[in-house]
């Protein structure tokens, strides 16, 4: 039911969000939401897709993707193909695809058999103020991950991610300020200290 004699009572322009870029994914435009419903579908019946694509500096590339599954980035408002080439994971943000279509020829990947090497793990306490432990679930709500409670405010949350995202972690980690102590594994944990060094110098 529509209600065209009703002034609505916000319009996105009056909302500021203060902890995400303003970039995002053009969500309204066709072009977008076919190439998303097409990718959708290769995902579930298991469909190489042929993918024309921009590069971050503007440079037209070409890729044949076995897809896996779609990721969103809450901080970036922006969804990304996560996927297997003919022999290397595969990620495009979905707002740079020109193209985007089935690949009918028999295409072959040997991903699977190196993939769980690119997997690591990073475990953190949380102490939840102001409803911490809900904000990190959510921020955090396409990785997979684990939580245990250990008293009656602090839980143990160990995250998996792959690899190539490894100081994004860091990043996003470090944005929880305080209510968020990395306990393990020692070489993430340098990392953090690295980062906040460098802010630090930077007085960021």
């Amino acid at each position: 039911m529509k209600f065209s004699d009703v002034e609505p009572l916000f319009l996105p322009s009056d909302i500021s969000i203060f902890d995400q870029y303003d970039d995002g994914d053009p969500y309204s435009d066709a072009g977008y939401i076919a190439n998303f419903r097409l990718i959708l579908e290769a995902i579930q019946k298991k469909i190489p897709l042929d993918v024309y694509f921009f590069s971050k500096k503007g440079k037209k590339l070409h890729s044949v993707i076995l897809p896996e599954y779609l990721e969103y980035s809450e901080k970036d408002d922006k969804f990304r193909l996560v996927g297997s080439d003919s022999k290397f994971k595969t990620t495009i943000n979905l707002g740079r695809i020109a193209e985007c279509t089935f690949y009918k020829k028999p295409f072959l990947t040997n991903y699977q058999e190196n993939k769980i090497e690119n997997i690591c793990q990073v475990s953190f306490e949380l102490t939840d103020q102001r409803n911490t432990l809900e904000r990190v679930l959510l921020h955090f709500a396409h990785f997979k991950k684990c939580a245990k409670k250990v008293s009656d405010d602090r839980y143990l949350v160990t995250i998996y991610y792959d690899k190539e995202d490894e100081m994004e972690m860091v990043i996003r980690i470090l944005s929880f300020g305080p209510t968020i102590k990395v306990v393990e594994p020692t070489h993430f944990i340098e990392l953090i200290k690295k980062r906040l060094i460098e802010q630090k110098s930077c007085e960021i």
